[in-house]
């Protein structure tokens, strides 16, 4: 068998010289005010690839994590199209729309690999700035919905074809269809529609643009607006999951110390200061109760196995999980096809017989879904409980499987709060306001530093604790881990991590929402502007209301995120439309949308 080690190292390899080729282009590139760059058919292939891989498994579970996110796409396309800067200037900003998106269970609210690629593409290609950009991005994420769709419903086939192949014991069969057939696919659904978009589309953008322009410009402010308002859905996605128990009144600390402040935020700082307040609140309001015995969880304390399986057996396993977890991701097996893939190695390895090789890949095949990084420590468990089986324990397929569904869930739930809604926002915060030097949605250049920044702390979370936990499942067993779901080590994890994430999230909303209104009244002679009586009454207020009002949509009501998007855009447009009275520059009466 191949040193799968070294696939992985190459791997990382090829990711961090694609980041520090980008970082040397960036310093090199293009002024600002040269031409905008067409479009050629060359361009628009690559960007398409890079499109695809992006919602590939090819780049060792940081598609989802990194690549998808406007920010890197920013950086490819400015790299392909010779605009580096620009385009991590573009991206950065594009981001804002999407910093909290949180994909849960299948869901895809929409789709921000289309919005950073597609959308830094056509920007650059029509010549736009970084509003222009903002302004078409949001439409172009909606539309990425779509393919999510055909996506999640086409994909099952495969897991048909799966199940055939297990049925003749053939385990390579069964990993091929995971990763092969529907990559194939994949690649044409995802790549072709973005190669003809951003070929065709720059120019068709560009003069529907300067039509709208010339005849209804209001149209594109609402854009801007909606812009603006966008942040607040994604921050308050990550609310549905942060905003609860006792530490929801970080949330409020964090946005009130950074609407106080004034010259920028810098979010390294604040990251430091919510560390120690998390670490403040865990030590002070987690005291046991005299006399109470809390469980305990102990990392050294490995079980001792048959002996069948290596350490590199469970990382040949990892790795592919790793790579392929989602690569044939479908409503009907969810990760199911990724399941029994990452199990092959441990399946060969275990049983030779076709009798027992077929059961083997049949219960594995059965739907799962978690949370890739945090959830891999049920794959250490299951490789365990597969050895026992092997070695003559009386381990049935329903125990197996009982394991898989009863674990997979709180993993779920806890990898993706802490992954998903903490870690990747402020992560990608701390790479935006590097790249742009702390000027989001206002600098027009940015560095490659950003985006590098952005891929190191994740590959740190997905490839070393990712390896990690999955090695420990293997070498704990079933009894620690849940011991470990009940520990108190986890519940402080929990905790602290919340805490950090309200704080943050806070001072995010101040940083990246931006509601306000021109709107101008008159009594007795006197003018008084709407926004800056709100502004005594409290800074950003109309910002926060707007986070509260969309988190009670999606806690309270279950109001879907993407019917909030489209209302947004909505009522962005809307909202710009002049009928109303405010002041210019000048201080003179002029006609306003009630938004601005």
């Amino acid at each position: 068998m191949k040193n799968n080690k070294k696939q992985i190292g190459i791997a990382m390899i090829i990711s961090l010289a694609l980041m520090i080729v980008g970082f040397a282009f960036v310093k090199a590139s293009p002024s600002a005010q040269e031409e905008a760059p067409k479009v050629s058919v060359l361009m628009a292939a690559i960007i398409a690839i890079f499109y695809y891989l992006a919602q590939s498994p090819w780049y060792a579970n940081l598609g989802f994590a990194v690549f998808q996110r406007p920010l890197m796409a920013g950086l490819v396309v400015g790299l392909i199209m010779g605009r580096p800067a620009e385009g991590v200037a573009m991206g950065a900003s594009i981001n804002v729309l999407y910093l909290g998106w949180i994909s849960a269970g299948g869901s895809l609210p929409g789709d921000p690999a289309m919005a950073g690629y597609l959308g830094t593409a056509i920007a650059l290609g029509a010549g736009l700035d970084v509003q222009g950009a903002l302004a078409i991005a949001a439409p172009l994420g909606l539309l990425g919905t779509i393919t999510w769709s055909v996506r999640m419903s086409t994909c099952a086939i495969f897991a048909h074809k799966a199940d055939a192949e297990a049925e003749k014991g053939n385990i390579w069969g069964v990993a091929r269809a995971n990763y092969v057939y529907s990559q194939i696919f994949l690649f044409f659904l995802y790549a072709v529609p973005v190669f003809l978009a951003a070929y065709f589309g720059a120019p068709a953008v560009a003069a529907a643009l300067n039509w709208i322009g010339a005849n209804a410009g209001w149209v594109i402010s609402g854009l801007f607006v909606a812009s603006g308002m966008l942040a607040a859905l994604g921050i308050a996605l990550n609310l549905k999951f942060l905003l609860q128990g006792d530490v929801w009144p970080y949330f409020f600390v964090g946005f009130v110390v950074t609407s106080m402040m004034t010259g920028g935020v810098n979010l390294l700082m604040f990251a430091v200061i919510g560390a120690a307040m998390a670490f403040m609140h865990v030590l002070f309001t987690t005291k046991k109760e005299e006399g109470e015995a809390a469980p305990a969880f102990d990392a050294s304390a490995a079980k001792k196995t048959p002996g069948l399986l290596t350490r590199r057996d469970v990382f040949n396993s990892w790795w592919r999980w790793l790579f392929f977890s989602h690569a044939n991701y479908n409503w009907e097996r969810m990760q199911g096809t990724g399941f029994a893939h990452a199990m092959t190695p441990i399946i060969e390895k275990l049983y030779k017989s076709k009798e027992d090789i077929v059961a083997a890949l049949k219960r594995h095949l059965i739907f799962f879904n978690t949370q890739p990084d945090f959830g891999g420590v049920i794959f250490g468990i299951v490789i365990a409980m597969e050895e026992e089986r092997a070695a003559g324990a009386d381990i049935s397929d329903e125990a197996i499987n009982g394991v898989k569904v009863g674990l997979m869930g709180p993993f779920a739930g806890i990898g993706d709060s802490i992954q998903q809604g903490i870690i990747i926002p402020i992560a990608i915060a701390l790479g935006m306001s590097i790249a742009t030097g702390g000027q989001i949605g206002v600098a027009t250049r940015g560095s490659a530093l950003g985006p590098i920044v952005f891929l190191l702390i994740m590959m740190a979370w997905s490839w070393g604790f990712g390896w990690w936990i999955y090695y420990l499942g293997y070498r704990q067993g079933q009894t620690a881990v849940t011991s470990l779901l009940a520990s108190n080590a986890l519940n402080k994890l929990i905790t602290g991590a919340s805490v950090l994430g309200n704080f943050i999230m806070g001072a995010l909303a101040v940083s990246f929402i931006s509601v306000s209104t021109p709107v101008v009244f008159s009594i007795g002679g006197n003018n008084f502007n709407i926004q800056q009586v709100l502004n005594q009454i409290m800074p950003n207020i109309l910002e926060l209301a707007l986070v509260l009002l969309i988190w009670w949509l999606l806690k309270k009501k279950n109001v879907s995120p993407t019917v909030i998007m489209v209302v947004l855009i909505v009522v962005g447009i809307l909202g710009a439309v002049p009928i109303f009275w405010g002041l210019d520059g000048a201080g003179q009466a002029i006609r306003v949308g009630l938004l601005g």
